[in-house]
Protein backbone atom coordinates (compact mmCIF):
# COMPACT_ATOMS: atom_id res chain seq x y z
CA UNK A 1 0.00 0.00 0.00
CA UNK A 2 1.45 3.29 -1.13
CA UNK A 3 0.67 5.29 2.06
CA UNK A 4 2.15 2.71 4.42
CA UNK A 5 5.22 2.32 2.22
CA UNK A 6 5.71 6.10 2.26
CA UNK A 7 5.50 6.20 6.05
CA UNK A 8 7.90 3.28 6.41
CA UNK A 9 10.33 4.85 3.97
CA UNK A 10 10.30 8.08 5.91
CA UNK A 11 10.90 6.12 9.11
CA UNK A 12 7.95 7.71 10.78
CA UNK A 13 5.41 6.40 13.26
CA UNK A 14 2.16 8.25 14.71
CA UNK A 15 0.50 10.17 17.40
CA UNK A 16 -1.47 9.13 20.45
CA UNK A 17 -5.09 9.83 21.10
CA UNK A 18 -6.88 8.84 24.27
CA UNK A 19 -10.43 7.90 23.99
CA UNK A 20 -13.82 8.00 25.44
CA UNK A 21 -17.21 7.37 24.04
CA UNK A 22 -19.95 9.98 23.98
CA UNK A 23 -21.83 10.57 27.20
CA UNK A 24 -25.45 9.48 27.29
CA UNK A 25 -27.96 12.13 26.37
CA UNK A 26 -25.89 13.87 23.69
CA UNK A 27 -27.61 13.96 20.32
CA UNK A 28 -25.85 12.18 17.49
CA UNK A 29 -24.40 14.29 14.68
CA UNK A 30 -26.18 14.31 11.34
CA UNK A 31 -25.11 11.51 8.97
CA UNK A 32 -22.61 12.22 6.21
CA UNK A 33 -24.49 12.59 2.91
CA UNK A 34 -24.10 9.38 0.86
CA UNK A 35 -21.95 9.62 -2.27
CA UNK A 36 -21.76 7.27 -5.22
CA UNK A 37 -17.96 6.95 -5.38
CA UNK A 38 -14.92 7.27 -3.10
CA UNK A 39 -13.59 10.16 -5.22
CA UNK A 40 -16.68 12.24 -4.43
CA UNK A 41 -16.19 11.88 -0.68
CA UNK A 42 -12.43 12.52 -0.96
CA UNK A 43 -13.21 15.91 -2.54
CA UNK A 44 -14.56 17.02 0.86
CA UNK A 45 -11.21 16.47 2.58
CA UNK A 46 -9.56 19.77 3.57
CA UNK A 47 -6.42 21.30 2.07
CA UNK A 48 -5.00 21.50 5.58
CA UNK A 49 -5.93 19.99 8.93
CA UNK A 50 -4.22 20.62 12.29
CA UNK A 51 -0.92 21.63 10.66
CA UNK A 52 -0.95 18.87 8.02
CA UNK A 53 -0.97 19.96 4.36
CA UNK A 54 -2.86 17.97 1.76
CA UNK A 55 -0.70 16.31 -0.89
CA UNK A 56 -1.43 14.09 -3.84
CA UNK A 57 -4.58 12.08 -4.35
CA UNK A 58 -3.88 8.72 -5.95
CA UNK A 59 -6.00 5.69 -6.81
CA UNK A 60 -5.53 2.63 -4.62
CA UNK A 61 -6.62 -0.95 -5.10
CA UNK A 62 -5.50 -2.40 -1.74
CA UNK A 63 -7.09 -3.27 0.56
CA UNK A 64 -10.09 -2.17 -1.56
CA UNK A 65 -10.53 0.09 -4.61
CA UNK A 66 -10.69 3.79 -3.87
CA UNK A 67 -8.45 6.82 -3.44
CA UNK A 68 -5.74 7.80 -0.99
CA UNK A 69 -5.10 11.42 0.00
CA UNK A 70 -1.62 12.07 1.43
CA UNK A 71 -0.98 14.58 4.24
CA UNK A 72 2.23 15.79 5.90
CA UNK A 73 3.42 18.56 8.16
CA UNK A 74 5.52 21.25 6.41
CA UNK A 75 8.68 19.80 8.00
CA UNK A 76 7.59 16.28 7.01
CA UNK A 77 8.21 15.20 10.60
CA UNK A 78 4.71 13.75 10.65
CA UNK A 79 2.88 12.17 7.74
CA UNK A 80 -0.45 10.57 7.20
CA UNK A 81 -3.13 9.62 4.77
CA UNK A 82 -6.87 9.26 4.43
CA UNK A 83 -8.15 6.45 2.25
CA UNK A 84 -11.72 6.52 0.96
CA UNK A 85 -12.56 3.00 -0.17
CA UNK A 86 -15.52 1.38 -1.86
CA UNK A 87 -17.15 -0.69 0.88
CA UNK A 88 -17.55 -4.41 0.12
CA UNK A 89 -21.10 -4.21 1.48
CA UNK A 90 -23.53 -1.49 2.53
CA UNK A 91 -22.19 0.51 5.48
CA UNK A 92 -23.73 3.14 7.71
CA UNK A 93 -21.80 6.02 9.21
CA UNK A 94 -19.59 5.05 12.13
CA UNK A 95 -18.04 1.89 13.41
CA UNK A 96 -20.95 -0.56 13.62
CA UNK A 97 -20.66 -2.47 10.34
CA UNK A 98 -18.84 -5.81 9.98
CA UNK A 99 -16.78 -4.29 7.11
CA UNK A 100 -15.38 -1.62 9.46
CA UNK A 101 -14.52 -4.18 12.15
CA UNK A 102 -12.83 -6.51 9.65
CA UNK A 103 -10.74 -3.70 8.14
CA UNK A 104 -9.83 -2.36 11.59
CA UNK A 105 -8.55 -5.77 12.71
CA UNK A 106 -6.62 -6.23 9.43
CA UNK A 107 -5.03 -2.77 9.68
CA UNK A 108 -3.91 -3.30 13.28
CA UNK A 109 -2.48 -6.75 12.49
CA UNK A 110 -0.55 -5.37 9.49
CA UNK A 111 0.90 -2.51 11.55
CA UNK A 112 1.87 -4.77 14.46
CA UNK A 113 3.53 -7.27 12.13
CA UNK A 114 5.61 -4.51 10.53
CA UNK A 115 7.62 -4.49 7.33
CA UNK A 116 10.57 -6.37 8.81
CA UNK A 117 12.22 -7.51 12.03
CA UNK A 118 13.26 -3.95 12.95
CA UNK A 119 9.87 -2.31 12.33
CA UNK A 120 7.40 -3.38 14.99
CA UNK A 121 4.49 -1.58 16.61
CA UNK A 122 2.16 -2.58 19.43
CA UNK A 123 -1.25 -1.23 20.39
CA UNK A 124 -1.12 0.92 23.54
CA UNK A 125 -4.67 2.33 23.48
CA UNK A 126 -7.93 1.96 21.58
CA UNK A 127 -10.82 4.42 21.41
CA UNK A 128 -13.83 5.45 19.36
CA UNK A 129 -13.38 8.94 17.87
CA UNK A 130 -14.33 11.71 17.89
CA UNK A 131 -15.96 12.12 21.24
CA UNK A 132 -19.64 13.00 20.99
CA UNK A 133 -20.29 11.03 17.81
CA UNK A 134 -17.76 8.36 16.84
CA UNK A 135 -17.11 7.99 13.14
CA UNK A 136 -13.86 6.00 13.61
CA UNK A 137 -12.45 3.20 15.73
CA UNK A 138 -8.83 4.11 16.47
CA UNK A 139 -5.73 2.48 17.88
CA UNK A 140 -2.59 4.21 19.08
CA UNK A 141 0.55 2.19 18.50
CA UNK A 142 4.14 2.62 19.65
CA UNK A 143 7.34 0.90 18.67
CA UNK A 144 10.52 1.40 16.72
CA UNK A 145 11.66 1.65 13.14
CA UNK A 146 15.26 0.57 13.53
CA UNK A 147 16.48 2.70 16.44
CA UNK A 148 13.88 5.45 15.95
CA UNK A 149 11.03 5.35 18.51
CA UNK A 150 7.77 5.98 16.66
CA UNK A 151 4.08 6.40 17.35
CA UNK A 152 1.20 5.82 14.98
CA UNK A 153 -2.55 6.24 15.04
CA UNK A 154 -4.70 4.06 12.82
CA UNK A 155 -8.43 4.67 12.45
CA UNK A 156 -11.13 2.88 10.45
CA UNK A 157 -14.74 3.93 10.02
CA UNK A 158 -17.49 4.54 7.51
CA UNK A 159 -19.11 7.70 6.17
CA UNK A 160 -21.23 8.62 3.18
CA UNK A 161 -21.59 4.95 2.22
CA UNK A 162 -17.81 4.51 1.90
CA UNK A 163 -15.17 2.81 4.08
CA UNK A 164 -12.50 5.12 5.52
CA UNK A 165 -8.97 4.45 6.75
CA UNK A 166 -6.81 7.12 8.36
CA UNK A 167 -3.23 6.90 9.59
CA UNK A 168 -0.85 9.42 11.11
CA UNK A 169 2.75 8.56 11.96
CA UNK A 170 5.62 10.45 13.54
CA UNK A 171 8.69 10.08 15.76
CA UNK A 172 7.79 9.46 19.41
CA UNK A 173 8.69 12.62 21.34
CA UNK A 174 7.37 14.70 24.20
CA UNK A 175 5.69 16.91 23.12
CA UNK A 176 4.50 15.14 19.99
CA UNK A 177 5.62 16.79 16.73
CA UNK A 178 2.01 17.03 15.49
CA UNK A 179 -1.58 16.74 16.71
CA UNK A 180 -3.08 13.48 15.42
CA UNK A 181 -6.34 13.96 17.32
CA UNK A 182 -6.75 17.47 15.91
CA UNK A 183 -6.07 16.09 12.43
CA UNK A 184 -8.74 13.42 12.87
CA UNK A 185 -11.27 15.91 14.25
CA UNK A 186 -10.77 18.30 11.31
CA UNK A 187 -11.10 15.45 8.80
CA UNK A 188 -14.37 14.39 10.47
CA UNK A 189 -15.66 17.97 10.45
CA UNK A 190 -14.90 18.27 6.71
CA UNK A 191 -16.67 14.99 5.94
CA UNK A 192 -19.74 16.04 7.89
CA UNK A 193 -19.98 19.40 6.10
CA UNK A 194 -22.61 19.12 3.41
CA UNK A 195 -21.30 19.89 -0.11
Amino acid sequence: MRGLALLAALGLGACAMDGATPEGGASAPAPVPVVSAPEALAQRLPSQAAGFQRGATVPTSQPLPGVEVAYATPSRTAAGFVQVLRAPSQVTDGIGSPAVEAEYQRSIADAARGAGPHRRLQVVREANRPEGGALFRCADLEGTYGRQPVQSTICVGAAGGQLLRLRVSMPRRDPAPADARGFLNEIVAALRTAP
